[in-house]
């Protein structure tokens, strides 16, 4: 596997800011007996974001990893890789 990063981890990081503020806010949704159909629409809007996250670094290793794999003939455990963030990924949707 490569030793240097292809996606942009500023941006990742930033992304994961916005959805630590979005579950505090969640958090005060509660304690503040907010109504459940707002705090769910919230939860859903927390989810996307993390969808959106692993999204991003799944096409990530699929561009840059596993094409790196195949065009060097060590595809095999790449592909087992692969799979592995793919049977993650599905788990979140």
């Amino acid at each position: 596997m490569s030793t240097y990063q292809h996606h942009d981890v500023d941006k990742l990081s930033q992304r994961i800011n916005r959805i630590q503020g979005q579950l505090k806010g969640i958090c005060k949704m509660l304690e503040n007996d907010k109504p459940c159909d707002e705090i769910i629409i919230q939860l859903n809007s927390a989810k996307a974001a993390l969808q959106k996250i692993s999204q991003i670094v799944l096409e990530d290793h699929l561009e840059h990893c596993v094409l790196d794999a195949l065009r060097n003939g060590n595809k095999e455990p790449q592909i087992d890789s692969l799979k592995r963030a793919l049977n993650q990924y599905t788990k979140m949707i």
